[in-house]
C-alpha cells in the first residue's frame, strides 16, 4: 500500500469515530504570520486564482447577484504586487442570465482561457426552478489574448453526452501544450435518453488547442463533484472531490494523464469541501478546503509529494465566517516562499464588506 493510500485510509478511519458534525479540535492552530484582507467587497464566489506567465496574479470570480440570481457574472482582478492590492473587478463575462462556476487556466502559448456553467433555470420572478431543468444550462468558454485586458466572443463546449456540465477550479496546461479541466455533471449516457441529474460525476475534459475547444477524457466516478487537480512531481495526477452535497474530501490518482482514475479515498469529515490543490516548490502539496462544520472558514493541509494528507494535522487559515455558504478556496505561491489562498464569506468582524473575497498569506510551520 502507497505512503498516499496508507494516510488518507488513517485520517479517514479517524474522521469516521471522530468527526461528526459539530466537532472541532481545540488543537487547530494558525500557521505563522497569518494576515487576512480584502480583494473585494460585496462579491467574490467561486474565485479562482492563478499565477500567470507574466508574474501577476490573477483571480476570476462571480459578480453581480447572490449565490444563485439571473445577475450573475464572472469578473477578473489582478495584482502586480503579491497580493498587497487589486485591481478593480473588470467583466470577463455577463449575459442575460446566471454565469456562474468559472475554471480558469492559462495556456502554453499565454492565452487565458475561463470555462463556465451558464444557469438559465429560473421562473418569471427570477426564481430557480426545483427541480433543475437541464434544457435550460450550458457549458461555455472564454478567451483572452491580451492577459485579461479583452476577451472573445464565448462559444458553447459541447457536454451532450454528459446531459450538462459545471466546470471547476484550476486548470492544468501539461508539458505537451495540452490543458486539462475538471467538470461536474452527469453521467455518460448509455441509451438515447437523457443521463440521471445525480449523483453527480465528475469528468475530466482536455484541449489540444490551446483551450479553444474541449473534449472529454475520462470519468472519475459518481459523487465526484467540485474536483481540484495537480499534477505530482512524479508525473501522476491528483484529484480531490467533493463526495455528495454535504459530504466530505475524497483523494483519486492517475498514473497515465487523466485516462484513468483510481477508486476515491475519503480524508475529510461531513461540511468540510470543496478543496483546492497546489504543488509547493519542494514537491510537497498544499490542499485547501472550506470548513462547513462551524466555526466556518477554510483549513489548510500540507501533503508529501506522493499526495498523502493527514486531517489531523490540518492549520486554521479563517475560522470567523458567519455561514456554511463559505470557502471555495483557492491557493498560489508568493515569490518569497510563503502562500497566498482566496475564499469568499461573510465575516462576523467585518461585516461591512458583505460578501467579500479575502486574502490570507502565511508561512509554513517549521517541521511542515
Amino acid at each position: 500500500m502507497s505512503t498516499w493510500i496508507r494516510q488518507t485510509v488513517r485520517a479517514g478511519f479517524i474522521c469516521a469515530a471522530l468527526c461528526t458534525p459539530g466537532w472541532t479540535d481545540e488543537q487547530e492552530t494558525e500557521p505563522p504570520q497569518l494576515h487576512r484582507s480584502l480583494v473585494v467587497s460585496h462579491q467574490g464566489y467561486f474565485p479562482v486564482a492563478l499565477r500567470l506567465q507574466d508574474g501577476r496574479i490573477a483571480i476570476v470570480l462571480r459578480g453581480g447577484d447572490g449565490h444563485v440570481g439571473l445577475k450573475g457574472r464572472l469578473d477578473i482582478v489582478f495584482s502586480a504586487d503579491e497580493g498587497q492590492t487589486w485591481t478593480t473587478p473588470t467583466v470577463v463575462v455577463d449575459t442575460p442570465v446566471d454565469d456562474r462556476n468559472p475554471a480558469f487556466g492559462q495556456a502554453a502559448d499565454g492565452t487565458l482561457v475561463v470555462a463556465y456553467w451558464q444557469y438559465a433555470n429560473f421562473d418569471e420572478q427570477g426564481r430557480p426552478y426545483r427541480p433543475m431543468r437541464t434544457d435550460l444550462v450550458s457549458t461555455w468558454v472564454t478567451r483572452s489574448t491580451d492577459g485579461g485586458a479583452t476577451w472573445s466572443q464565448p462559444v458553447p463546449i459541447d457536454v451532450e453526452e454528459i446531459t450538462w456540465g459545471s466546470p471547476f477550479g484550476r486548470m492544468l496546461t501539461l508539458s505537451d501544450g495540452a490543458m486539462l479541466m475538471a467538470v461536474y455533471g452527469g453521467a455518460v449516457r448509455t441509451t438515447a435518453g437523457p443521463s440521471p441529474i445525480t449523483p453527480q460525476v465528475g469528468h475530466i475534459y482536455k484541449s489540444t488547442n490551446h483551450g479553444q475547444t474541449w473534449q472529454r477524457l475520462s470519468t472519475l466516478g459518481p459523487r465526484c463533484a467540485e474536483p481540484a487537480l495537480v499534477r505530482l512531481t512524479s508525473g501522476k495526477l491528483l484529484a480531490a472531490v467533493r463526495t455528495s452535497d454535504s459530504g466530505g474530501v475524497a483523494l483519486l490518482q492517475s498514473a497515465d494523464e487523466g485516462r484513468s482514475w483510481s477508486t476515491p479515498i475519503r480524508l475529510t469529515p461531513d461540511q468540510v469541501h470543496p478543496a483546492d490543490l497546489l504543488l509547493l516548490p519542494d514537491g510537497r502539496v498544499l490542499m485547501t478546503v472550506g470548513y462547513r462544520v462551524g466555526p466556518f472558514g477554510v483549513r489548510a493541509l500540507i501533503g508529501d509529494p506522493e499526495g498523502g494528507f493527514d486531517w489531523q494535522s490540518r492549520l486554521l487559515l479563517e475560522n470567523d465566517l458567519m455561514s456554511r455558504d463559505c470557502g471555495y478556496p483557492s491557493s498560489v505561491v508568493l515569490n518569497n516562499g510563503s502562500l497566498l489562498t482566496v475564499y469568499y464569506g461573510r465575516s462576523n468582524v467585518n461585516r461591512q464588506w458583505g460578501v467579500h473575497c479575502a486574502a490570507v498569506t502565511y508561512l509554513l510551520p517549521a517541521g511542515r
